[in-house]
């Protein structure tokens, strides 16, 4: 490995040579230079030599090199250990890797830096705080630990272990613990919080009455029932609860119509919300979505239009009794808008239909004697035997069904058709 060191030149290339002249030039005008330092060379010279970085620390630098025919001017290297046992405090005198100790450089200097006051922003109405700029729905210890957070500084190279926070009320303490340059190193801090109260621009809008979108529900030919009503006021809040941090969504104004049973209107902030809203209105509980727009003003020289989304629930229910094409079926699905016929049981679309009977009219009977062409069963009311054309579906005597009338005569629905 050194055979090619032993020639009459110290090192096999010019260049090689002139490197180790400018780190011997370099070494005496900086003796004091940090160990790192000192390390980056030692790989230099590891390289140079095509000698692993590991095994040169271990040789016996001017002994060794000698032997291979490097030339004193050329020594100039002190390994990291003797380097260390030389360095020492100029204040306390305890060896250190820097001439002065960490303990004695915090005494003199600071490692931690944060600013006298920290202000933290409220809003009176909704209580979110303002962080980095925006209104966030979180506590108060968060919003301190984040205005904490963005006011702290560290010294470069001190290596945090520990960060504690003292006091209470409007003085605290932050106390940071860590190494610095190998020892361990701590630092106290003390800050005053204040808490400023400025109404947040979703609370400003909501409490003036914006709004860009209104979403209006109605029902087809009938009244909401009160389970839907329920069921769209839960769509609502929850499309609102998951956009909370959104300044706009907010509700300005809820109009219901003979309390909820011809419509209700909600006057939302934000046009998106108010897309949002209507649509998961239709997709759970069905129905037809027309979007308007109509301009409200004018902005930055463009126009603002406030956008209306009208939701037109279906004429039927699940469970109501409809004619579709001269033939009777049940509402099965009525966000598909599918039903089934109730003397074959097939799967129809409810398109182009008439409901002529409420689920509530259907009454529970059972049956007294079938065959294929009739059914015999027990009318729900005044429990005579009564005779309906029996349904594809084979029925005997003692099977639960559902019953109802329509144009004088009794008919007769299987009861897996009405199953919840």
């Amino acid at each position: 490995m050194f055979g090619e060191a032993k020639k009459k030149e110290s090192f096999p290339k010019r260049a090689c040579r002139k490197t180790w002249v400018c780190f011997k030039q370099l070494y005496f005008r900086h003796r004091k230079r940090s160990v790192f330092a000192v390390r980056r060379e030692s790989k230099k010279i590891a390289k140079a030599l095509k000698v692993p970085f590991k095994e040169l620390e271990d040789m016996l630098f001017e002994e060794k090199l000698k032997e291979h025919g490097i030339k004193e001017k050329y020594i100039f290297f002190i390994p990291e250990n003797k380097r260390e046992s030389v360095m020492r405090c100029v204040v306390c005198g305890k060896e250190s890797s820097k001439s002065i100790c960490a303990s004695c450089y915090v005494e003199r200097n600071e490692i931690v830096w944060i600013d006298d006051i920290i202000e933290l922003i409220t809003c009176p109405r909704c209580g979110f705080f303002k962080i980095s700029g925006r209104w966030r729905d979180v506590g108060y210890d968060k919003a301190l630990d984040k205005a904490i957070g963005s006011s702290l500084r560290i010294h470069p190279e001190l290596d945090v272990e520990n960060v504690e926070l003292e006091g209470k009320g409007r003085k605290l303490t932050i106390r940071v613990s860590g190494k610095l340059w190998g020892e361990s190193v701590e630092q106290a801090k003390t800050f005053e919080v204040r808490v400023l109260k400025e109404v947040c621009m979703r609370c400003s809008r909501e409490a003036g009455g914006y709004y860009e979108s209104i979403v209006q529900v109605r029902a087809d030919s009938r009244e909401i029932d009160e389970d839907e009503l329920n069921t769209i006021k839960e769509i609502v809040m929850v499309a609102l609860e998951k956009e909370k941090e959104n300044e706009k969504a907010f509700i300005s104004k809820v109009v219901e119509r003979r309390g909820g049973k011809e419509g209700i209107d909600y006057y939302i902030g934000d046009r998106n919300l108010g897309r949002k809203i209507s649509r998961r209105i239709a997709g759970q509980l069905g129905g037809v979505i027309t979007e308007s727009k109509k301009i409200s003003g004018r902005k930055d020289g463009r126009d603002v239009y406030r956008f209306t989304y009208s939701v037109r629930l279906p004429a039927y229910r699940r469970g109501d009794i409809v004619e579709v094409e001269g033939k009777l079926a049940v509402v099965t699905n009525p966000r598909l808008g599918k039903g089934a016929l109730i003397e074959t049981g097939d799967t129809v679309n409810l398109k182009r239909c008439r409901v002529i009977a409420k689920r509530k009219d259907v009454a529970t009977t059972v049956v007294v004697n079938a065959d294929s062409a009739v059914v015999e069963v027990l009318h729900p009311i005044t429990q005579e035997v009564v005779t309906a054309k029996s349904p594809i579906a084979k029925l005997k005597p003692g099977d639960e069904v559902y019953v109802f009338e329509y144009e004088e005569s009794v008919h007769v629905i299987p009861a897996y058709l009405l199953k919840e």
